[in-house]
């Protein structure tokens, strides 16, 4: 059988990317246990049968758009801490372009996060995936955080992440806007850092 003409598969892959942006503004509007086939196709502007071409179920293609929106934000987040590596910023400096960074997550990629990682308390079945994407955005933290000489770096990129995402999910509560707590954010990731600097290595 001829391989696909490279425009084929070109137009293959917008198709199944549209899907993909679509399941994550769905699941933001509506959660996840009322997203369907049918509501994410409508969006995405492509016949129904364009779903089960590429997912075989609802739940695959949830979760392969929360892996894709994860290793965006992880690319982004992985060349940011390398940056702050390869310069040898302060760590004043250091927190500013992370907060920077979360900041310009679009909202709705953050309700849909949110609301992944709520259907994971309720159904088992999704947490080990949902553990892997907590996972891998601790890891270019805690890289950042032990080339800075930080203690216990893997406890310090934890709970590093944990209050970014507690942060966020009190931004999309209150409505606040990207801006919202960003200075909140800078002095609570500054005293979590100096008490992890100041913490005993044993």
């Amino acid at each position: 059988m001829p391989s696909p003409r490279p425009a084929h598969r070109a137009s293959t892959l917008e198709r199944r990317d549209a899907l993909l942006a679509a399941a994550l503004e769905v699941v933001a509007e509506r959660g996840v246990g009322a997203t369907t086939h049918r509501l994410v196709a409508a969006r995405a502007g492509v016949p129904l049968s364009t779903t089960s071409y590429f997912f075989g179920s609802i739940d695959e293609l949830l979760l392969e758009a929360l892996r894709t929106f994860a290793a965006r934000s992880i690319t982004r987040l992985e060349a940011a801490t390398a940056a702050m590596v390869e310069h040898d910023l302060a760590p004043d400096a250091a927190i500013d372009a992370f907060v920077a960074l979360l900041l310009a997550v679009p909202e709705t990629e953050l309700v849909a996060q949110f609301e992944a990682y709520v259907e994971a308390s309720r159904r088992p079945e999704l947490r080990a995936d949902l553990i892997a994407v907590l996972d891998a955005f601790q890891a270019p933290v805690r890289a950042a955080l032990a080339a800075a000489g930080v203690a216990r770096a893997d406890e310090a990129a934890r709970a590093f992440v944990a209050l970014v995402d507690g942060f966020a999910l009190h931004r999309v509560v209150r409505g606040a806007g990207p801006q919202g707590d960003a200075q909140a954010l800078r002095e609570a990731l500054r005293l979590l850092l100096a008490a992890y600097a100041a913490a005993p290595t044993d």
